[in-house]
């Protein structure tokens, strides 16, 4: 009889279709955050799902504490088999402890592919319409319009560079593909037929970025991105350029980008995610004129946290009929041991 640990929110609003997937058997135990499961019980769990609600607010660093215990009981079912996740990337330290452990992980990638690119659009249109400069104008109560040597380049006919090609990394680029951008999409394994569709491998963006109005992340932290942009690539891209980080932090080298902001070489920048998060009060990002941060939430909307779910539903349905699981993360996703 299978058991599968849940928040409370979980049990009850999604407690009938649980069972209807995984079969009348299933046992939901439930993460109380007033009376936490004993190692008896906790012995007896082999799925895991790690919803919306139970990351909060929580960063991957700073925890809320019902984040906290939830992770401290991930640790503590030895006989964990499958956990599904709330995102895309894995890179969170608890995830990547249990990915080291054998315990099989399947992501919500694309719950909120939509969400993201939408957010990945509006730093784009805030960056390259003169977007910015209008909020600051309007802060200042100064009616500064942008004309003539001023005026913003037309977005249509500049080449941008997206990282990542997952279900984010595809909407992104149709849609500045919509708005007449031309479009170089970089994965990290190249396929069959990409060279016709403008897909390349990570290898290329050095080259690519020496024509790239726009850089824009939407690619997962792993080894292989891990400062994938640095200042080699930033100083290769034409005076001006812009970067939109919706990915992750690390991606980014941040002290290169922030020199390149300073002498010009990049013009602006929309940032979600850092290195660091939350964003701490004296990091320069905050004070930049030609930056815009979000907090880590380019991916929220009002449907996001119940799309994930009814990805994991789908899953554990296949898992009772043992079938393949769908979004497995694969090998290359495992980071190294963090230096002690």
């Amino acid at each position: 009889m299978p058991t599968l640990l849940v928040s409370p929110r979980i049990a009850r609003d999604f407690g009938a279709e649980l069972r209807a997937a995984g079969g009348p058997g299933l046992h939901l135990a439930v993460v109380d955050a007033a009376m936490p499961l004993s190692p008896g019980q906790l012995e007896e769990v082999d799925v895991a799902l790690v919803s919306l609600d139970v990351i909060g607010l929580s960063t991957k660093t700073v925890l809320t504490p019902y984040m906290r215990l939830f992770c401290e009981q991930l640790l503590g079912a030895p006989r964990l088999r499958w956990m599904h996740i709330p995102s895309a990337g894995v890179d969170r330290p608890v995830f990547q402890e249990l990915l080291r452990r054998g315990v099989r992980v399947t992501t919500s990638s694309g719950a909120n592919a939509q969400a993201v690119a939408h957010t990945a659009l509006m730093g784009v249109l805030l960056l390259g319409r003169g977007g910015l400069h209008w909020i600051q104008a309007q802060r200042a109560h100064q009616w500064a319009p942008l004309r003539g040597a001023e005026a913003p380049p037309d977005l249509a006919g500049q080449t941008a560079i997206v990282v990542g090609q997952g279900p984010i990394g595809r909407s992104i680029a149709q849609l500045l593909r919509t708005l007449g951008l031309r479009v170089h999409g970089l994965r990290h394994r190249p396929q069959p037929g990409d060279a016709g569709q403008q897909i390349h491998g990570y290898a290329a963006l050095g080259e690519l970025a020496r024509e790239a109005h726009w850089l824009v992340l939407a690619c997962p932290l792993t080894e292989a991105t891990r400062r994938l942009v640095d200042a080699r690539v930033l100083n290769a891209m034409p005076r001006g350029g812009r970067v939109v980080n919706v990915g992750r932090g690390g991606v980014l080298d941040e002290a290169a980008l922030l020199a390149a902001l300073e002498s010009g070489q990049i013009s602006g920048a929309h940032l979600d995610v850092f290195e660091q998060e939350p964003l701490p009060p004296g990091s320069a990002f905050w004070a930049r004129p030609d930056v815009l941060v979000t907090p880590h939430n380019a991916g929220s909307s009002a449907g996001y946290a119940d799309r994930c779910v009814h990805l994991f539903l789908d899953n554990l349905a296949r898992w009772t009929r043992a079938e393949p699981l769908l979004q497995e993360v694969a090998g290359d996703l495992r980071l190294p041991l963090p230096p002690r």
